[in-house]
């Protein structure tokens, strides 16, 4: 075989290959599209409105002091 042969095979397998992924990205997309359509969305329940007096998070009075005591320790250390 010649070089001339295998470089012809060679380019006929990419184009081969490439048309394949090609094909099946085309149509995944399409699929993908179709399906979107045709499912309908959830609908999410509406978020809890906090209650007053409750604080936001749920974090310790005494883990906020400790953090931002530590945050300031290590912001004067720079």
């Amino acid at each position: 075989m010649d070089i001339e042969s295998l470089m012809i095979q060679s380019l006929q397998l990419l184009g081969l290959g490439m048309g394949a992924v090609f094909i099946i990205l085309t149509a995944l997309i399409g699929l993908i599209t179709l399906v979107a359509k045709l499912v309908p969305e959830e609908s999410r329940p509406a978020a809890a409105k906090p209650q007053a007096g409750v604080p936001p998070s749920a974090v310790p009075a005494d883990h906020v002091a400790a953090i931002t005591a530590a945050l300031h320790l290590h912001r004067r250390k720079r």
